[in-house]
């Protein structure tokens, strides 16, 4: 009978080993499996956060690059970005500020020639600027009787030249006005005051005419308003 009391204590003994034992093996496994699980959340996150970066930084690089092919002037970091590198939206962009550069040059021509169009009287003007300029700069005749000949092509460049080569004095009396006007044909009228050296009796004597002067205007195909013949009246 002890024996048998004896033999149901040590079994008791051992099942209550063996049960703590996997106890504590639960416990272990179940602690490791806590670890791993918060080492494996803990990698997560900071793989989410390196992708934020990346993300963030190719933003960053992209919206530069935007930037920076809407202002080719402006370099990045790394100078201007090689078109051939660009991606297909930013060669659009540069496509897109060259048609802008155009349409303004466009504009500004067009206005310029409208200018022209609108005011005839500025060919005539510029006329007897380079005929006073001419006359009064020693040394500049011919250069400058070269530049009058652009606004009266029609008129030979000699006979320019003979016709102010003695001119002492050259006056605008009435500023040039347009007399009538319509598409690309304009007529404009102005008065001027000529000193001339002529030879009388072998002498050199001055001789000054007031002259009114009509001019006929064409505008050529750049919209620039040129003269294409005059008739002298004397006062």
């Amino acid at each position: 009978m002890s024996n048998y009391i004896k033999y149901i204590a040590v079994l008791a003994i051992l099942v209550f080993i063996a049960g703590c034992t996997k106890e504590r093996d639960e416990t272990s496994k179940t602690s490791f499996q806590i670890l791993a699980d918060k080492e494996k959340e803990l990698n997560d996150r900071e793989a989410r956060v390196k992708l934020k970066e990346i993300e963030l930084e190719e933003r960053e690089k992209k919206l530069g690059m935007v930037e920076n092919t809407t202002n080719p002037n402006i370099p990045t970091d790394t100078g201007t970005v090689p078109t051939q590198n660009m991606t297909q939206v930013q060669k659009d962009s540069v496509k897109k500020v060259e048609v802008e550069k155009k349409k303004e040059k466009k504009k500004e021509i067009q206005k310029e020639i409208t200018k022209k169009f609108e005011n005839p009287t500025s060919t005539v003007k510029d006329y007897y600027e380079y005929i006073q300029r001419g006359i009064n700069e020693s040394g500049n005749f011919e250069s400058n009787m070269k530049k009058a000949h652009k606004y009266f092509p029609s008129r030979p460049v000699d006979k320019l030249k003979s016709g102010y080569r003695n001119t002492k004095q050259f006056t605008i009396v009435e500023e040039p006005k347009v007399l009538s006007q319509k598409d690309d044909k304009a007529s404009v009228v102005a008065k001027v005051k000529q000193t001339q050296v002529v030879k009388k009796d072998g002498k050199d004597s001055e001789v000054t005419k007031t002259l009114t002067v009509t001019y006929n205007l064409t505008a050529n195909k750049n919209g620039e308003w040129v003269i294409t013949g005059n008739s002298v009246k004397e006062d």
